[in-house]
């Protein structure tokens, strides 16, 4: 996302993979990080996804919007309601596929999706969303199977909806959560958390398509665009 707001602005820009690069992984320890996107300008620094403070720290106008609480919730809502009808007709032998440049097989992309979700419920209980929590890769073979992984969405699902039930409270929102870019109010943290698993859900499909298999009822990225993410271009 960081990436593709840089290219959309016209920013010129250096891509290091650090999954894929010793020496990138070197030097994003050597700035004092773990976990990407870190965005680097001379000796000022950025990590995680803030596009206000990235904006700012590049040199660009930018106006950040988040969708209203009742949007953001039955958009997240849908996305994970898609997710689990996608998962539920992958074949065994497609849980490890995973595009070229990338280290992050399907059950991975699936997993995270799910635990995003999750965090987006946890930020709003514990005031805090710390990045080295859900941004890390995990390898969790036992859920490489349909159903279990069917299962994990369902559980995620039934956690967002018993939280998030109407009414909302739409003064909430605005109340503060302390997370990896400094403090963001939970609707910005929303905002990052559906246009996150937005773009994970678009990922899945592509690497189902690579398997011959077709999501049922999938959504389009004019659907999701109709929701209101400002999705990127590419979807890796």
């Amino acid at each position: 996302m960081t990436k593709a707001l840089l290219s959309q602005r016209g920013v010129e820009f250096d891509a290091l993979d650090v999954a894929n690069d010793p020496a990138a992984m070197d030097a994003l320890r050597e700035l004092g990080y773990a976990t990407v996107p870190v965005v680097a300008v001379d000796d000022r620094t950025m990590a995680g996804w803030n596009p206000t403070r990235l904006a700012e720290l590049v040199g660009f106008a930018y106006a950040e919007k988040t969708g209203s609480p009742e949007e953001l919730i039955g958009s997240i809502g849908q996305i994970v309601e898609a997710a689990i009808r996608a998962v539920l007709v992958v074949p065994d032998d497609c849980w490890e596929r995973s595009a070229a440049d990338r280290v992050r097989p399907l059950h991975e992309l699936a997993r995270h999706l799910f635990d995003i979700v999750e965090r987006g419920v946890d930020a709003d209980v514990l005031s805090e969303f710390p990045a080295n929590v859900w941004l890390v890769n995990k390898n969790v073979p036992s859920l490489a199977k349909a159903p279990r992984m069917a299962r994990y969405g369902e559980a995620v699902r039934a956690k967002f909806a018993a939280w998030y039930a109407a009414p909302l409270d739409a003064a909430a929102f605005g109340r503060m959560i302390e997370a990896d870019v400094g403090q963001r109010t939970l609707s910005q943290v929303l905002e990052r958390t559906r246009l996150h698993a937005g773009q994970h859900l678009r990922q899945i499909y592509a690497i189902m398509g690579w398997c011959n298999v077709n999501a049922p009822d999938a959504l389009s990225d004019g659907d999701l665009r109709r929701m209101g993410l400002e999705l990127p271009t590419d979807v890796f």
